[in-house]
C-alpha cells in the first residue's frame, strides 16, 4: 500500500482555507488537556457538612464523632475491642431510642474454621404500612492488621447518624431495618446468618449496602443486583452528587470479589452497594485511621443512605425487575440512564453519523479507502506503543524501587505518581509515532482509521459488555459529528474548524477521564497497562486536534517525554525508603 498523504495534507488546508493555525492562540490539544486537568480534579466528593449544620440532614462532622471509639483499634471477630464496639454501637441506638437486638449465631460456614460466635445488630424503625422493609447494611468487624475507621468503621457511623435525622422526620410508609453486620470480613458471615437465621429476613426488600476500598474518593455506587431499572430510576431521582456507571457493574459482576451484599443477591433481594476507593495503600492497614479519612467521602455515603432510605422508604411498590439499564454519571453532578433498547438506537446512529462523515470525506477527495485502512492499522498500533511503552517502563523502575532502593514491597502509597509518569512516557512515544504516519497518510485518515477501530470496538462491547457501551459511544458520535460538520463545508476558518473539533472531544474528556481515574484508584500500581491502554485509546479518537496543528510537531512528544521524566523522578525521590 502507498501512502501519498503530502499532497492530501496541502489540499486539506487549502480546502480549510488557512495555511496555518494562529499561533497566538493555545493549540488546541493544550485545551483538551487542561479540560482533562480539570475533570480529574472535579472528580472528587463533596464537601463535609459541619456539626452545625441543621439536624435533618446529614452531617459527617457529626457522624465522625462515633469513630472516636469504633475506629480507635482494631476489633476483629472474637476479639475484646470488637466486643466494645458492639456494646458501643447498641447503646448508641438505644440513646437514639431504638430497641437494638444482638443475634448471636456459632452455625458457621463450615469451612471458616472460626471458633466462638457472631454477634449482628439490629433494628427498626416502623414504617406506616406492613410493606417490604428498607435494609440498611454495613459491617462492623475490621482486619486484625487496622483499625477499619473506612472499612467499615465509617458507614457505621452514618447509620447512626442516619437513624438518629429519621427517628426525627415524619414515618415513612416502610419500615427502615439498620443491620450492623459481624464476620464480614472473615466471608459475609454476619450477612448469611441474617438470610439463614433472622425472622427479619423476611421482611426486607431492597437492601442498601455501604463499604469501603481505600480512605477517600467520592462514594461510587459500583453494584447492584441483576435487572436493576427500577433500582437505578429511584437511585438517579434522589443520589446527591450521583457517582456510578453501567460498566463498573459489568466489571465487578465478573470478578471474585464479594461483600455483604453478594449474599443478600444470591438469596434474590434487590440491593444497591457503595464505596470510596482512593487512598488503596491504607486498605486493611493500621492507616486505615481516623487521622488517614476523608470526611467528604463520609459525607458522599450518609447522603446517599438518607436520601435513598427516604426514597425508597416511601416507594409505593416493590423492585417490578425490570431490565438493566444503561447509566453513568456526569461528573457527580446526574444520573444520564436509558435502556438498552436505545442504547441500540444510540448505536445505530453513530454508525450512520461515522458512516456519513467518511461518505462526505471520500466524495471531497480528502479521504481515500485503502489509506483508511492504513489509518486504521496505525490507530491500533498507537494504542499498543502506548500500553507496551508505558509498561515497558514500568517494569524495570519498579523492579528497581524494590531491589536497589529498597522500598516496601505492597501496595505502593505513591502510585498516582507512578502511573503518571509511566502513562506520560507511553503517550509521548504514540504521539510520536502518530505525528510520524500523518506526514504520510494525513489527518484525515488518520482519523478515519480511527473512526473505523472504534466502531468494532463499539460493536464487540455491546456483545460482551452491553453496559460499558457508554464509555465509548457517545465519545465516538460527537467526534464523528464534528468531523462530519468539517467534511460537509467546502471552505472553513482555521478557527471554526478548531472550535468544532475542540466541542466535539470535550464528551470524550468528560466520560472517559473520571472512568479511567476510578480504574486507577480500583487497581492501583497495578493499572498501567489498563490505565495506559485507555489513555492510547482516547488519544486516537483525538488524534485529528494533533495532527492538524502545523506547529513544530516534535514538542508535543518531547513534552510529554520530559514531563514524564520528571514525575518518574519526583516519585522515585518522595518514595518511603525502608
Amino acid at each position: 500500500m502507498q501512502f501519498t498523504a503530502p499532497a492530501l495534507e496541502a489540499a486539506n488546508r487549502e480546502t480549510l482555507g488557512h495555511r496555518e493555525f494562529p499561533l497566538k492562540k493555545p493549540p488546541l490539544f493544550i485545551l483538551i488537556v487542561l479540560c482533562a486537568v480539570v475533570v480529574t480534579i472535579l472528580d472528587r466528593p463533596p464537601r463535609a457538612l459541619p456539626k452545625q449544620a441543621p439536624l435533618s440532614v446529614f452531617s459527617a462532622e457529626r457522624a465522625a464523632e462515633y469513630l472516636s471509639v469504633i475506629g480507635r483499634a482494631p476489633h476483629p471477630l472474637n476479639s475484646a475491642e470488637h466486643d466494645v464496639v458492639r456494646d458501643y454501637i447498641a447503646q448508641s441506638l438505644r440513646d437514639l431510642g431504638y430497641s437494638p437486638e444482638i443475634q448471636r449465631t456459632t452455625n458457621f460456614n463450615e469451612n471458616s474454621h472460626i471458633p466462638g460466635a457472631l454477634d449482628n445488630i439490629a433494628c427498626r424503625l416502623k414504617g406506616s404500612s406492613t410493606e417490604k422493609a428498607v435494609l440498611i447494611v454495613a459491617h462492623y468487624d475490621s482486619v486484625p492488621a487496622g483499625p477499619g475507621t473506612s472499612d467499615d468503621g465509617v458507614s457505621v457511623a452514618s447509620m447512626l447518624e442516619t437513624a438518629r435525622i429519621l427517628k426525627s422526620l415524619p414515618q415513612l410508609k416502610r419500615d427502615v431495618i439498620f443491620l450492623f453486620t459481624d464476620g464480614e470480613e472473615r466471608g459475609a458471615l454476619g450477612a448469611q446468618a441474617f438470610v439463614s437465621e433472622h425472622p427479619w429476613a423476611h421482611d426486607a426488600g431492597v437492601v442498601l449496602n455501604f463499604e469501603a476500598r481505600g480512605t477517600s474518593g467520592p462514594s461510587i455506587m459500583f453494584e447492584t443486583s441483576d435487572r436493576n431499572g427500577w433500582l437505578i430510576k429511584n437511585f438517579a431521582e434522589v443520589a446527591p452528587h450521583p457517582v456510578a456507571n453501567s460498566l463498573s457493574y459489568e466489571i465487578y459482576k465478573r470478578l471474585p470479589a464479594g461483600s455483604d451484599l453478594t449474599i443478600f443477591k444470591r438469596a434474590g433481594y434487590s440491593g444497591l452497594n457503595f464505596a470510596f476507593i482512593e487512598g488503596f495503600v491504607n486498605y486493611h492497614s493500621s492507616h486505615d485511621s481516623v487521622q488517614n479519612l476523608n470526611h467528604g467521602s463520609m459525607q458522599q455515603q450518609g447522603d446517599y443512605m438518607l436520601a435513598l432510605a427516604q426514597q425508597f422508604g416511601n416507594a409505593g411498590s416493590d423492585d417490578p425487575r425490570p431490565a438493566n439499564l444503561v447509566y453513568f454519571d456526569v461528573l457527580g453532578q446526574f444520573l444520564v440512564r436509558y435502556s438498552q433498547t436505545i442504547a441500540t438506537v444510540v448505536s445505530v446512529i453513530t454508525g450512520l453519523v461515522v458512516a456519513g462523515a467518511m461518505y462526505l470525506g471520500f466524495r471531497a477527495k480528502r479521504l481515500r479507502f485503502g489509506v483508511c485502512l492504513g489509518g486504521l492499522v496505525c490507530s491500533i498500533t498507537g494504542i499498543l506503543i502506548t500500553a507496551i511503552s508505558a509498561q515497558a517502563v514500568a517494569w524495570p523502575v519498579l523492579v528497581a524501587r524494590r531491589h536497589f532502593f529498597k522500598i516496601n514491597d505492597g501496595p505502593i502509597d505513591d502510585a498516582t505518581w507512578y502511573i503518571l509518569a509511566f502513562c506520560l512516557i507511553g503517550l509521548a512515544c504514540s504521539t510520536a509515532f502518530y505525528l510520524l504516519v500523518s506526514k504520510r497518510i494525513g489527518a484525515d485518515n488518520l482519523m478515519g482509521g480511527s473512526f473505523i477501530a472504534w466502531m468494532f470496538l463499539v460493536t464487540v462491547v455491546s456483545f460482551f459488555l452491553p453496559g460499558g457501551t457508554y464509555l465509548f459511544i457517545w465519545p465516538l458520535l460527537f467526534t464523528a459529528l464534528a468531523w462530519f460538520a468539517i467534511f460537509a463545508r467546502t471552505r472553513m476558518s482555521a478557527r471554526a474548524t478548531g472550535s468544532i473539533l475542540f466541542l466535539g472531544s470535550l464528551p470524550a474528556v468528560v466520560i472517559m477521564i473520571p472512568m479511567i481515574h476510578k480504574i486507577f484508584a480500583a487497581f492501583a500500581a497495578g493499572a498501567t497497562v489498563i490505565v495506559s491502554g485507555l489513555l492510547g485509546l482516547l488519544l486516537s479518537l483525538l488524534i485529528g486536534p494533533i495532527t492538524m496543528e502545523p506547529m513544530r510537531r516534535r514538542w508535543l512528544p518531547i513534552s510529554f517525554l520530559a514531563g514524564g521524566l520528571g514525575v518518574l523522578v519526583i516519585a522515585i525521590v518522595t518514595s518511603k525508603i525502608a
